[in-house]
Formats: structure tokens, sequence, C-alpha cells
């Protein structure tokens, strides 16, 4: 079974690669004559990541299941890109959607205020906003916890002294 890759891994590749496993969330979806766009983010950075679905493709009937907010897993090869304004993409070879996400969805490819995420706070994750915020509060709870970790702060140093 393949290893999944991160979005953020696969922006920050040197070279293309043969086989790829991206898993994660659909920010949006276009579609042309004879394929679609669909941009996949997984969290691990602010960018999604460009895949095209060609129309050829047995999954491709499912394409109608690809809205923004499913759960969507892809196989494919990871290439230079031919648009502008990113380095990479993906063509995939195949797509499975793991998760369905109706009509209501609620969050979009547009901004968000704080107000309105508000009301749904088990989205606020896959939000641009929160997923930097939380990410950074990772970041920083890991520093806390490697700092206080350390050979000044652990408990034998302190056993000594009966406190």
């Amino acid at each position: 079974m393949m290893q999944r890759s991160l979005v953020k891994d696969a922006l920050a590749a040197t070279q293309p690669l043969d086989a790829i496993l991206l898993q994660g969330w659909v920010r949006t979806r276009r579609d042309a004559k004879a394929f679609s766009f669909i941009e996949l983010n997984d969290g691990s950075c602010l960018k999604g990541i460009q895949v095209i679905a060609d129309a050829a493709l047995a999954d491709y009937a499912n394409i109608e299941k690809v809205t923004t907010g499913a759960a969507l897993s892809v196989r494919g090869k990871l290439v230079p890109s031919k648009g502008q304004g990113q380095q990479w993409e993906v063509v995939a070879e195949s797509f499975t959607v793991i998760g369905e996400a109706d009509a209501t969805y609620p969050l979009q490819k547009k901004g968000h205020t704080v107000e309105f995420l508000r009301e749904i706070a088990h989205l606020r994750p896959r939000s641009n906003l929160f997923g930097a915020v939380f990410r950074v509060r990772s970041r920083l709870a890991f520093a806390v916890h490697q700092f206080f970790s350390g050979a000044e702060f652990s408990l034998h140093s302190h056993a000594d002294h009966h406190c």
C-alpha cells in the first residue's frame, strides 16, 4: 500500500514523482470539456495543490461528487505545472470520494468572518485562518514542551531538593 504524502511536501518537492497519494478536502473544482481542475488541501499548509482529473479516468463518473468540502483520495503523478502560480500539480490516475459534502456545505473558497466561523465550530480547522492559528499553536506548544523537558527542568534535578 502506498504511503500518503502531505500537500506541503508535494508543493516543496524538488523533482517530479511517478507515484503520489494525496488525501484531503476539496477547496474548488472547475470543469473543462475533457478534464477537471481540483484544488485539494489537507491542512498541512495554507496552499492547496492542483489536481487534474482527465475525463477518460474510470472514476470520472464520480466527478459530480467532488464538490467543495468533499474528502478525496487521489493517486497520480506529481508533474511540473503548466499553469501560472504553482510549481507542481498532480495528474490523477485515480481518485476516490471518501466523504461527500452536500450543497449546503458552508465553507467556500472565499474568506469567512470569525463571526460566521463561530456558528460552524466543527469546520473551523478547514478555514485558512484557523488552520494557520492551529499550526502556530502546535509549534509553540511543542517548543514549550521541548524547553521544559530539557535537563534544567527535569524531575530528577528537583528530587534531591525535597520540594
